[in-house]
């Protein structure tokens, strides 16, 4: 069960910060610090649970935990600061003892949580060798297409018929859509926090990025080409397969009746209300985990670590998700159950297995954590990490 921690971060606004802590690995947890006006307990415990489940679906000994700011993560820079700096201090005891160790998320970025830890007196380790927060979204937005096609091909849709609704425009949902259009398939809508486009015969996302990079979320505005439209109705959108990429809840028991994907393949943590997902299921709409679809950025980031070359981390996070979604989907069939519940399973399995591993006496595994370890503070060249590390996650992504 989660540990849920709340802090006042401002006396006048009773403004509220929190740290949900749902397992430990080794004296340690990890996840992302996100940034957001909705943020409800529930929410936390939930998110955080997602962490630990993604964690142990690729077979990564990790603590799953997730913190956040219930603000507006588009407020004046200085603002964000005092509040970054205020919630630091106040989970001073969890990041100085590395019981918590931080990531970015929803509303922050790698600076920002470089600030947070200098403002009380940590170096900022996300600066360590072969760690690029930046590619986070990118690593994730592979496995998110991975999932997709693998799902796709099950259900026997032509993908070069199909047309796809990626809401959210980050670095996840532009990631995701790139993946999509390199290959041919058509992305029809996608959507910011300022709105979305739509453009039944697809629309050039290479165009989109650029803009984007120069813009912001106000690319769906600026955009001279598709039709405008709300934010509201891309989740109804008459679409072969749906990402949502942006918040958590964007499926509720208020608008599921009228989804019309056959595929959701999520890059967002608990984009579907568990009051929705059974009627998803009910009208048989294929929901991949959003823990197994989505699994790249922690996967993804601790490939880097170890030096491998990025076509091969690539190649790497496409086929073994595409493996790992097709036998979940498999198992949900053979023992008439949902595939989250399969994949939970999956991941629990792996995750005690991993968990125990490195905490026991496993002389291997403790060794390869410890070098990891070394690596990542700079003692140690990546050549002596990256041939094991490959060889430890096939090993384990496949238990």
């Amino acid at each position: 069960m989660s540990t849920l921690i709340s802090v006042n971060i401002n006396n006048e606004t009773n403004l509220r910060g929190y740290l949900a802590i749902d397992s430990i690995v080794n004296g340690r947890c990890y996840g992302g610090l996100r940034i957001y006006p909705d943020l409800p307990p529930v929410l936390m415990t939930q998110l955080a649970r997602v962490m630990t489940l993604k964690h142990g679906f690729v077979g990564l000994p990790l603590g799953g935990a997730k913190a956040g700011i219930a603000a507006d993560p588009e407020m004046p820079p200085d603002r964000k600061r005092e509040l970054l700096k205020n919630f630091g201090q106040a989970l001073e005891p969890f990041l100085k003892t590395k019981r918590y160790i931080p990531a970015v998320d929803l509303g922050t970025t790698s600076e920002d949580i470089r600030f947070m830890l200098s403002s009380i007196g940590l170096k900022a380790k996300h600066k360590q060798r072969g760690l690029t927060f930046t590619l986070t979204g990118f690593y994730t937005g592979i496995t998110v297409f991975a999932a997709a096609v693998a799902a796709a091909q099950h259900v026997s849709l032509d993908l070069k018929q199909a047309s796809v609704a990626i809401e959210g425009f980050g670095s996840v949902g532009a990631s995701a859509a790139r993946m999509f259009w390199e290959r041919k398939i058509r992305v029809v809508a996608i959507s910011t926090s300022q709105g979305a486009i739509y453009d039944e015969a697809g629309l050039d996302v290479g165009e989109l990025i650029k803009l984007r990079d120069q813009v912001g979320s106000q690319v769906v505005n600026l955009f001279d080409k598709g039709n405008k439209i709300d934010k509201s109705q891309l989740v109804e959108l008459d679409v072969d397969i749906f990402s949502p990429c942006a918040h958590s809840y964007s499926i509720t028991p208020d608008n599921a009746n009228r989804v019309a994907a056959r595929i959701i393949s999520p890059g967002a943590n608990v984009p579907i209300t568990s009051e929705a997902e059974p009627i998803l299921l009910k009208r048989r709409i294929l929901v991949i985990p959003d823990f197994v679809a989505n699994c790249g950025g922690v996967l993804g980031i601790f490939l880097k670590r170890t030096r491998l070359k990025e076509d091969s981390i690539r190649s790497f996070l496409e086929q073994k998700i595409s493996k790992q979604v097709t036998e979940v989907i498999e198992a949900a069939e053979r023992e008439k159950v949902t595939p989250r519940v399969s994949a939970q399973r999956i991941a629990e399995e792996r995750f005690l297995k991993a968990k125990a591993t490195v905490e026991g006496r496993n002389f291997t595994a403790r060794a390869f954590h410890f070098a990891l370890e070394l690596y990542r503070r700079g003692v140690i060249p990546s050549r002596l990490v990256t041939p094991v590390a490959s060889r430890y996650l096939k090993k384990r992504f496949t238990e």
